[in-house]
């Protein structure tokens, strides 16, 4: 399994240079620094992260706008005739902030040693994924760059709508139950323990639900601090444990089984599997190699591990999907679609309206996310206001009664 490194190096002049590459091994990755003439110093794996477009699935960390910015200039002056080392002076020089001046620099010098232009951004998966390098190793090849570097640029656009589309049905939900942690948080702080003075300053005989509010907003009080720090403790396991594999083939199977949030991310990784495999297939890059680098692409390991049964299935000259018991979350008629353009000889057609339809449905799941959790959120914040009403307003008629 290929995984991201960290390096620091330092180049023939003793300068340092730190970036990030990929590999299967510490010893892979010592050995490609070394061919570009760098003396390695620290080597450190990159640990995986949790964030929104890891759990639904992302275009590599890179920052997407800038990158099709990018991907579509590169495009026009390669298709001008424009050498790629002056293509990138020129981009370079634009005065667009890409975020790329530290890789642009790398790159030509790169291009200036002989390296080919895939090789070169292959030293920068922080800012050009996998699958970015690999297309435009295949355009490369088969003297296409200029219809790969045009589609690059049309799939990261999909992305970016998908990724907004996703981040706008989230954030009401998530908004509304930050709003009722937070009141939460207020009432137990300020709130209720100055009911519980008045109450007991008179007497009052408090009932059942202000005695457990009322407790519950003492042991906050008491022990907030042992609180915070289970909380952080917790937080700091949690990100050890996801950063192993194991653990993130666990939590991603955990996510798998929430109502609503599975389905999501099952249509994303889906529709994200089309789009890419469509590119890399029609840029000459055999199925074999096609499968390895969705596997690795895919984000989500457990949809990832089904790929790879693909890649293993396609090896031994199997049938796709022979064994559909193997494959609990990649959605069956995604599969027969794709042994449909296996056999017919027409992947692209396939993929491309296979990234359509779940592209459709993603879009209609995601618009109508909020509506589907509004009944669940309103049954919770009526059941807060009703605990919260009934612990503070019944000791009142106890108060009435002591006052009469």
């Amino acid at each position: 399994m290929r995984q991201v490194w960290t390096y620091k190096a330092r180049n023939q002049s003793g300068q340092p240079i730190t970036g990030e590459i990929e590999g299967e091994t510490r010893e892979q990755v010592i050995e490609v620094i070394s061919e570009q003439g760098l003396i390695p110093t620290v080597i450190k794996r990159r640990p995986e992260r949790i964030s929104l477009t890891a759990i639904f699935g992302n275009f590599g960390s890179a920052n997407r706008e800038k990158l099709i910015i990018f991907t579509k200039e590169l495009k026009t002056l390669y298709r001008a005739g424009i050498p790629l080392l002056r293509a990138l002076t020129i981009i370079e020089r634009s005065g667009q902030n890409l975020g790329l001046t530290d890789e642009l620099a790398g790159i030509k010098s790169d291009l200036q040693a002989g390296l080919s232009l895939s090789k070169a951004l292959a030293r920068y998966p922080k800012k050009f994924p996998r699958i970015y390098v690999n297309s435009v190793a295949a355009g490369e090849a088969s003297g296409t760059m200029d219809e790969v570097l045009d589609q690059l640029a049309a799939l990261i656009e999909k992305e970016l709508a998908l990724s907004r589309q996703i981040k706008s049905a989230v954030r009401y939900p998530a908004m509304v139950i930050g709003a009722i942690a937070c009141a939460v948080v207020i009432l137990m702080t300020f709130v209720i323990p100055r009911f519980a003075d008045i109450y007991g300053r008179y007497g009052a005989a408090l009932p059942l639900p202000t005695q457990i509010v009322i407790g519950t907003s003492r042991f906050f009080a008491a022990y907030w601090y042992l609180f915070t720090a289970l909380l952080i403790i917790l937080a700091v396991v949690l990100k050890k444990h996801v950063a192993t594999e194991r653990g993130r083939l666990f939590w991603d199977g955990m996510l798998m089984k929430i109502p609503i949030v599975g389905d999501l991310i099952i249509k994303a990784n889906t529709a994200r599997f089309a789009s890419m495999l469509k590119i890399l297939f029609r840029s000459g890059v055999p199925m074999v190699s096609c499968l390895e680098i969705m596997r690795e692409t895919i984000s989500n390991k457990v949809i990832s591990g089904e790929i790879g049964l693909m890649a293993k299935s396609f090896e031994r000259g199997q049938e796709i999907g022979h064994d559909r018991a193997q494959y609990r979350y990649f959605p069956a008629m995604a599969l027969e679609m794709f042994k449909v353009g296996l056999e017919s000889g027409s992947v692209e057609t396939v993929m491309e309206e296979l990234a359509e339809h779940y592209e459709l449905e993603l879009q209609y799941k995601s618009r109508h996310l909020t509506e589907l959790l509004e009944p669940l959120l309103t049954l919770v914040i009526g059941c807060l206001v009703l605990v919260l009403a009934l612990a503070i307003f019944l000791p009142m008629w106890n108060l009435i009664q002591i006052f009469r």
